[in-house]
Parts: C-alpha cells; structure tokens; sequence
C-alpha cells in the first residue's frame, strides 16, 4: 500500500510532464481533420496544406537528438520548459495568424519545441526516480499523453466545424501555461559528465544530424508527391544518408559526442529500439489502412470515422499505465515480444473484418496491441541504459520512430496504390511483426541467460 502511495504521489508531483505529453499528442492527432476547416477559412486548398504536418514532423525528426543533448548540458527542467514555453507560443502564433506561410513556418518552430521537451521530460522523470516506481511514473505519464491521443481526432473534428480551427491550436496555450506553472517545481539535473555550456557541444555534428535527418524526411515526404525515381527525391535522401555518414563518423572522433557510438553496440539497446520501431510501424499502418477503407471503401463521414479511432485511440491511452504496472513484474523485452505476438492476428483480422463492430474491435485491438510494444519501447530505455544517458538513448529511439514510421507509411501507401488491395499490405506487415517479436523472445532469452551466467 505505501508504495502504492508513493507511486501515485510521484505521479502526481511529474504531472507538469504529462500536461506537456497531453499538450504534445493532442496537437498532433487533432490537426488532420482541421485540414479542409483551415483551407476553406484561408482560401487554399488541403494539398497546400499538407506543410502543416511535414513540417512539423521534419523538424521533430531532425531536433530530437540535439534536444536531448542540449537538457542534458544545460538542465532538463530548463530545457524542459524551454520546449514547452515555445510550443505554446507557437501555438498562439498558430491560432491568430491568417496566412499560410507564417503559419507553416510557426508549425515548424512548434515541431522545435516538441523535439526539445519530448526525450528531456523522460530524462528528467528517469533522473529523479529509482528502478522501482520509474515504470509505473513513467507509464502513467505515457499514459496521459494517449488520452491526448485518443481525445485528438475528436477535438479537431468538433472543434474545426462547430467553432473554429484556431482553437485546435489556442486549446494547447492554457496546457502549457499550467505544464510551465507546475514546471517551475520539478526537480532540476544535468549530465555529471561533459560540457557545461552550449558552446561545449559537438555543433559539427548537431549541423550534420539535423541537415542529414531533414534531407531524408523531406525525401521520404517527397516520395507521395514525386514519386521514388525523382531525381530531387533520390537527391535528397542520398544526400541525407551522406551527411549521417559525416555525422557517424564525427561522432567516433570527437571527446563529447551527441550520440556515443557504444550505444549502437549494445545489443539490448539495439533490439529494443529496432522491436519498438516495428511495433510502431504497425500502429501507423492500421491507422493509414483504417483511414482508407473508414472514408475511401465503407463511405463514412469524417465524424463517423473519428469516433471509430477514438476506440481504437482508448486502448493506446491504456498502454501506458498497463506497460508500467506489467515491466515491474515480467522482463520488458518479454512483454514486447508478446505485444506483437498478439498484433500479427489483430492487423490481420483488420484487413479482413466484414461487419463494421468487427472492424471496430480490431481496430482497437491493434490500438492496444502495438500501442503497448511501441510504450514498453519507451519504458525499456530507461531502465535498459544508465539514467544519465536516459535523454541520448530517448532522442535515439523515437528519432528511428520517428522516421521509420515515415518512412512506413509511404511504402504501405504505395502497396496499397500499386495492389489496390490493403489485405496483402497489412498481411505482410502482420508477419514482419511475427518475425520480430521472435526476435525479442530470443534476445530476451540470451539476456536472462547472460544475467545468470554473471
């Protein structure tokens, strides 16, 4: 019962962090059905609309590593409420301006700001709290950044046609006022090790990690309106995947580098982020098959289609509080393994679900299902790395998510352009799930054995 207490004490002393995650998710999965609302009212068309969301995403994307890096220099809570302040800022820009090039460039700032908190809020809680509550603080934070998730696609759709897209955007700046406010009380901490001014940091390889992490998300962007044989398509990500070349090789020479080379020798570290991707990839695949047949097959309307992934966004709300509460007891490696066991079925009954209840609960169960490998990725780090490298290994993970993600989405749209058929797309990732949570089984099993051995 005491540590129960003292759980949900912590809990409650990091919710500035969860108002931050809320703030965070909730933008983001509202934005989309805002889009036609924001054309209509600034006299353009959705197309030309689409910058909202790439630009944010590149910038997200590309910030994430130095993001970590710089709260680990600085202070995390600093950096922390750096991030969230320019989030909300950005968001009142968002919310006032009326022309679409002021607006596009405040989403890419807002992108800024997102990068920065998101790997700092999970150093800071990882830095203050011990291996025993860290997962349940850290799952029930996750946790309130699903209900931002779930609530999304809701509150852009109600809000964009009963009131007005501006409040999409003016709703995250009360949010972030109250995570600033509460912010103010958090613990502070920095790297024990390293630079202490930004003057300090590894600036080539910041310039080469973001120029080579923009270069490729705008590629992989490009590849929906080009196609994969354009010549500025192919320029882009060749040049990108040039520049993280440069980036890695920087990254074995200098003393205090962003992103230690070690770390992609750590097999633990390196299966995690690799099974978490997956388990992502499939969350993002059932959400774009979802869309397709919701709108484009069964002719629902906007409304009829969101209410359907706020079920499935409800067990992705779950996931969080569910993986920390189950990584207290079993090996996270384990239960991730299990997760995607269990998401192969549930993606393959979405591609062939009938009856619209049925479509329904499978839409869910791939909610819970990959949404729990995709949170336990989260939650494994930190306690898989030191917790003075929690904000390196963070910014790493969802920097691979991130992009792979991306990169997901292209790749299964073009399947289901190219086949006219989203069954084989979703049967094929099914069993790419099946394949790595065998994986996991396996790297799991040569840990325990390793951990006896020693």
């Amino acid at each position: 019962m005491a540590g129960t207490v003292s759980t949900a004490r912590l809990v409650a002393r990091f919710l500035p962090v969860g108002a931050a995650l809320f703030c965070i998710q909730l933008d983001f999965f509202s934005l989309s059905l805002a889009l036609p609302s924001i054309a209509a009212d600034l006299g353009t068309s959705t197309t030309n609309l689409q910058w909202l969301l790439s630009g944010y995403m590149i910038a997200v994307g590309a910030l994430l590593i130095p993001g970590g890096r710089l709260g680990d220099v600085v202070g995390r809570r600093a950096v922390l409420l750096a991030g969230v302040a320019v989030f909300g800022l950005t968001s009142l820009v968002c919310g006032l301006v009326s022309s679409v090039p002021v607006l596009v460039a405040a989403r890419v700032v807002q992108g800024a700001g997102a990068a920065v908190a998101l790997p700092t809020a999970f150093a800071l809680v990882t830095n203050a709290t011990d291996e025993q509550v860290r997962p349940r603080v850290l799952g029930a934070l996750i946790g309130i950044g699903g209900v931002g998730t779930a609530l999304g696609p809701v509150v852009g759709g109600v809000l964009s046609s009963s009131v007005s897209w501006r409040w999409v955007f003016l709703l995250n700046v009360p949010i972030a006022v109250l995570a600033l406010l509460g912010g103010m009380r958090l613990p502070e901490s920095r790297s024990g090790s390293g630079p202490r001014r930004v003057a300090g940091l590894d600036w080539w390889g910041v310039v080469t990690v973001v120029a080579g992490l923009a270069l490729i998300s705008v590629g992989i962007d490009d590849v929906g309106v080009r196609g994969f044989t354009s010549v500025q398509t192919l320029g882009a990500l060749a040049l990108g995947v040039v520049l993280l070349g440069v980036f890695a090789l920087i990254e074995t020479r200098v003393a205090e580098p962003l992103v230690r080379p070690a770390l992609l020798r750590d097999r633990a570290y390196v299966v995690l982020v690799v099974t978490a991707t997956l388990a992502n990839v499939g969350t993002v695949v059932s959400i774009l098959a979802a869309t397709l047949e919701l709108q484009n097959v069964r002719g629902l309307s906007a409304a009829t289609a969101g209410l359907l992934f706020f079920v499935a966004s409800v067990g992705l709300a779950l996931c969080g509080p569910l993986s920390g509460r189950l990584s207290v007891r079993h090996p996270a490696g384990r239960i991730m393994a299990v997760a995607l066991l269990l998401a192969a079925p549930a993606l393959a009954l979405l591609a062939f679900a009938g009856p619209l209840p049925i479509y329904a609960l499978a839409l869910a169960l791939c909610g819970i299902t990959a949404g729990m490998g995709h949170s336990l990725g989260e939650l494994a780090v930190q306690n898989t790395l030191p917790p003075e490298r929690s904000a390196e290994g963070t910014s790493v993970l969802l920097t691979v998510l991130t992009a792979v993600g991306g990169i997901g989405v292209v790749v299964a749209t073009a399947a289901i352009e190219a086949l006219g058929d989203q069954q084989i797309t979703s049967g094929g990732i099914a069993g790419v799930l099946v394949v790595a949570a065998l994986a996991e089984l396996r790297a799991a099993r040569r840990s325990r054995a390793t951990a006896v051995v020693g």
